[in-house]
């Protein structure tokens, strides 16, 4: 299943921006640029939810982004 940036934000509750700039600081592996994106895959949706998660306990976008470097992707 793909979702639209639209649709994956409804998902989270968020505004589409709010998306946009989890892809703009890194936090969504495999996505550079959130004016081309399209269709969120599966794999998408998993780091959206992640780094939303994360956002929603207090962790900021920088905390994030070191969690990140750790991480075998």
């Amino acid at each position: 299943m793909k979702l639209t940036l639209n649709e994956t934000a409804a998902r989270f509750n968020v505004s589409p921006a709010e998306i946009a700039t989890y892809i703009q600081n890194g936090l969504v592996p495999g996505r550079t640029d959130s004016a081309s994106v399209s269709d969120f895959d599966e794999t998408d949706m998993y780091w959206v939810d992640m780094v939303h998660c994360f956002i929603e306990n207090g962790s900021s976008i920088d905390d994030i982004k070191q969690l990140i470097k750790h991480c075998n992707i």
